[in-house]
């Protein structure tokens, strides 16, 4: 397999804007999915933080409209009308106002621009629910709640509810339009948004597929910063400075979780940790770098498992090509209408078949875990795409991109590879190219030139 990455161009220039089609075509899914009810998306509600790398406006609200910059609109999709109406404040409170001068009203902004039937001022949104939840029968009112974001900020749930309503401004706006209308149904609208997004149109496929070709880049830039005595943060440094270089920044702030970092679900603590969990590196250990790049709103995500010290332990090496193994048996069967039950049995199923061959004690223990009831808790598919990891349905279909992400620990060592995967017709295409697979290519792609490692 080839090792080197492609080359990527700056992130320089216009993004391509999609057709107005395009917008079309995702308002009538949306309008199928809801039936006579209504979608409500909300923009993000307030500025970015100073420590945040950028504004981000929240995906759905973005996906609809195309817009990026609006704050605190809220766009209302009716199934039963099929057309959609954004509502945006007359004028921004005076520090909100300070920081995003270009915000205007209802009456300055055009509904052609946010590919909307209308556009109204934001005190009309009451009085159109009020219209519409006087029909008969009333409508379900489906609540975007932001996504992953708001999935994690939320964690907490019951019995903790009320904390978890502080920590989760997108649960706190559902629970308020539920107040200001007690007797209407509302309802999360995950489900349909998720369902609406799952396939990606061709626009966004291409820009997919330079986000894979950045990700890729920026994960073989990080590769060579491996060695014992470094800390993880300089590695990370390596791939947010390729991703800025290759692409708009970073989708998530890298990972080079190393040693017991490594091992799931640690790398989880590092949303909690100060410094990110930032330690110094040791030979003998392993690492997750585990990246994505991020151009034009669109995310990137792809990893492999990699020895600090550039060369894996003979149980290291085996273990790994046992996971590749399991790995393509899991491509093998991706195509259209597959289940991911379905890849994840044709992976294990390999392990099984491979397991009496194994030689060492780390591999033997390895194939155990995996096909022991319960071994592999965190062997995962997920979408990609505005989000780093979105919601897939449980059969996966043609214009689908997704990352396949088998997820072991084996010793107290994890192990873990992935990468940005198009579901076709007739079955899959890896848009993270170039990259290496098993412990020999991965050794040689973090080995200088000229420079021989060999395995203790």
């Amino acid at each position: 397999a080839s090792t080197t990455a492609p080359t990527v161009g700056g992130a320089q220039g216009v993004p391509p804007t999609p057709a107005s089609s395009t917008y079309a075509e995702r308002f009538a899914r949306a309008y199928s999915q809801l039936g006579t009810n209504l979608l409500v998306v909300r923009s993000r509600p307030s500025l970015a933080g100073l420590t945040d790398p950028a504004f981000d406006q929240e995906p759905n609200f973005f996906y609809f409209t195309g817009d990026e910059r609006l704050l605190g609109a809220v766009l209302v999709i009716d199934g039963a009308t099929r057309s959609a109406e954004m509502f945006v404040p007359a004028q921004l409170p005076p520090p909100m106002r300070f920081f995003a001068p270009r915000q205007t009203g209802s009456a300055a902004l055009s509904p052609n621009s946010v590919h909307v039937g209308r556009v109204s001022d934001w005190s009309d949104f009451s009085s159109y629910v009020d219209n519409r939840l006087s029909r008969d029968p009333p409508p379900t009112i489906y609540v975007d709640e932001g996504g992953e974001a708001g999935d994690l900020a939320g964690a907490l749930g019951t019995p903790l509810d009320s904390l978890a309503t502080l920590g989760n401004p997108w649960r706190a706006w559902r629970r308020t339009i539920q107040q200001r209308w007690p007797s209407a149904v509302v309802r999360s609208g995950g489900a349909i948004v998720n369902a609406v997004r799952a396939i990606k149109d061709s626009g966004e496929i291409g820009t997919l597929r330079r986000v894979a070709a950045a990700s890729t880049a920026a994960l073989v830039a990080g590769l060579p910063r491996f060695s014992a005595g470094r800390r993880q943060r300089e590695v990370e440094a390596a791939v947010v400075e390729a991703c800025v270089r290759n692409a708009g920044g970073v989708s998530f702030w890298p990972w080079a979780m190393s040693g017991p970092n490594a091992a799931f679900p640690a790398p989880f603590l590092s949303a909690a940790d100060p410094q990110h969990l930032d330690r110094v590196m040791q030979a003998g250990e392993l690492a997750r770098l585990d990246i994505g790049c991020q151009l034009d709103h669109y995310m990137g995500d792809v990893g492999r498992t990699v020895p600090v010290s550039g060369a894996f332990t003979a149980g290291q090496a085996e273990v790994v090509d046992l996971l590749v193994a399991a790995y393509r048996a899991g491509l093998a069967v991706l195509r259209d209408g597959v289940t991911k039950a379905a890849v994840t049995r044709a992976s294990v199923a390999e392990v099984g078949r491979r397991e009496p061959a194994l030689r060492t004690s780390l591999g033997k223990d390895a194939a155990a875990v995996i096909t022991r009831p319960g071994g592999i808790p965190y062997w995962q598919l997920h979408g990609i795409g505005l989000d780093a990891a979105e919601d897939l349905p449980d059969t996966l279909r043609a214009g689908m991109v997704i990352d396949y992400e088998p997820i072991f620990v084996v010793g107290g060592q994890g192990f873990y590879m992935e990468d940005m995967i198009l579901i076709t017709s007739s079955g899959f295409e890896i848009l993270t190219r170039g990259l290496p697979y098993t412990a020999a290519e991965i050794e040689r792609t973090m080995r200088p030139r000229g420079e021989t490692k060999h395995r203790r």
